[in-house]
């Protein structure tokens, strides 16, 4: 089971059909900051946000129709 806090992290982002992670408020691509044994550490260029997704949520974001 995915906790609240660990959902609110995945609808700040979703997957691109091309398989890239995407900023859900701009529609950018992520980029891959840092990675640890947990967690991938992304960030959106555009608007300077920055999401750190648990890699057992990977699985979990939506992928954009």
């Amino acid at each position: 089971m995915v906790d609240a806090s660990v959902t609110a992290e995945i609808d700040t982002v979703y997957r691109a059909l091309d398989g890239g992670i995407h900023h859900a408020r701009c529609g950018q691509r992520m980029v891959l900051q840092a990675r640890s044994a947990e967690e991938l550490h992304v960030s959106c260029l555009t608007c300077a946000e920055s999401v750190r997704l648990p890699l057992r949520v990977l699985p979990c974001i939506p992928v954009a129709m």
